[in-house]
């Protein structure tokens, strides 16, 4: 008996969707029809990490061809772990069972995933063990388990089947191998909306107090412009320079927003526009829809809030509208038709020091033009994707919404004061 395996890493922002490019054997057998029982199961509530192995161990998971039980997680720490599961092929048939492996230590989503191949022989049972890491380990560290039937496609490439098994065993709480607590890291100053961390003696912490009173006042401007509650703190992280950051965080640049956590860098020489991320926090609330309207409205934002919301976007000291006439003015512009499409807003091939003031523009002169309450609906109503069908059914939403199509708006929003080529 022997394993194959597939070691892939998966950026943890990216959906499920790793494909086996590496595997390519033929194992099932064409009468086979495996039929998964439903025993997707819930993740629960937080327990301290010994409830957590102990519950593991007594997992029992059947199916119609196959028992697994016993699932081992080690003793979690950083570094490697090892995990071990005890699989039962209960079919007179060559049976492949796929694991998925993936930690996140908690605080930052910057974990280890990897994918696992096994051959049950028919009647056979069997220890299957693999290794799994953390690179660090905090108190909200979880395991996810999944199992799962590979299938091969016609080209011979193997894929994930549907999961018959899900589970995230929380990990850290209570664990004394944990090297990375948030309450010996930071400082915590919290205000009505915001969770705000920051290193003692740092600058952040010397501002503090200003700090939380900007982003309170930011957040309740944009709540009301977009009419959202948002029930939960946001979390805010002050790092003093881009180094801090990235060993802590395994992320480069000066910001980074995610899962209703804002990640900045902080010090005389770095101070982020304190609008952009949170409007798009907050905004999550309403829907998600394309580039122009997500990033578009995060710029708008900033701009109406006072900020220089172009000043790491190409157009420093640039109003949107001005930079769209200076823009057009070289001859760039991108076609509204097709900044629609776009899915995302920030990539080099879609131009971002053109789309980003583009997108805020039209935004701004929708509000402006059809009333907030519309762009909130279309916000609502519009889906990012970049897949056709989703492209056309957006196109009919906004026609339904603005009783005409983006493209049939651009010379109406072009000719406007605030779009006029000059």
């Amino acid at each position: 008996m022997f394993a194959c395996r597939v070691n892939l890493r998966e950026p943890l922002a990216r959906k499920e969707t790793l494909v086996f490019s590496t595997l390519r054997f033929n194992v099932f057998s064409s009468g086979l029809l495996l039929v998964l029982l439903p025993t997707i199961a819930s993740f629960g509530q937080s327990r301290d990490y010994l409830s957590e192995l102990a519950a593991a161990r007594q997992e029992v998971i059947q199916t119609e061809t196959l028992t697994i039980q016993k699932l081992e997680l080690g003793e979690p720490h950083p570094g490697k772990n090892r995990f071990t599961a005890l699989v039962k092929n209960k079919t007179n048939q060559l049976l492949t069972l796929g694991l998925d492996l993936r930690t996140e230590p908690g605080v930052w989503p910057s974990g280890w995933q990897r994918q696992f191949l096994f051959l049950v022989w028919p009647a056979g049972e069997r220890e299957i063990e693999e290794e799994y890491e953390f690179t660090h380990l905090s108190p909200e560290a979880s395991l996810r388990v999944r199992f799962f039937f590979p299938q091969v496609t016609a080209g011979g490439v193997t894929q994930y089947g549907d999961f018959f098994f899900q589970k995230k065993y929380l990990v850290g709480k209570g664990n004394k191998a944990v090297d990375y607590d948030l309450s010996q890291r930071f400082q915590e100053r919290d205000s009505e909306h915001f969770r705000i961390y920051f290193f003692p003696s740092s600058l952040a912490a010397r501002d503090a107090s200003a700090i939380a009173a900007q982003r309170e006042s930011a957040f309740r401007k944009i709540s009301e412009l977009l009419g959202v509650v948002y029930p939960e703190p946001v979390r805010l992280f002050f790092f003093p320079d881009g180094e801090t950051k990235r060993r802590d965080t395994g992320h480069t640049g000066d910001g980074w927003a995610f899962d209703g956590t804002i990640v900045e860098v902080y010090n005389e020489q770095t101070k982020l526009d304190p609008y952009h991320e949170l409007t798009h926090i907050l905004a999550g609330r309403l829907g998600s829809p394309p580039a122009l309207f997500n990033e578009g409205f995060a710029v708008y934002v900033s701009e109406l809030m006072g900020a220089d919301a172009l000043k790491a976007l190409g157009s420093p000291g640039k109003k949107v509208d001005e930079a769209v006439v200076a823009h057009r003015n070289e001859g760039k512009f991108i076609p509204l038709d097709k900044l629609f499409a776009f899915s995302d807003i920030g990539p080099e091939e879609s131009q971002p020091t053109i789309s980003y003031p583009e997108a805020a523009s039209f935004v701004k002169f929708l509000i402006a033009n059809y009333q907030l309450e519309k762009f909130r609906q279309a916000y609502k109503s519009l889906e990012n994707s970049d897949a056709a069908a989703t492209i056309h059914k957006n196109q009919q939403t906004f026609r339904e919404i603005y009783g005409k199509l983006p493209s049939e708006l651009e010379p109406e929003w072009l000719n406007s004061p605030r779009g006029e080529k000059k």
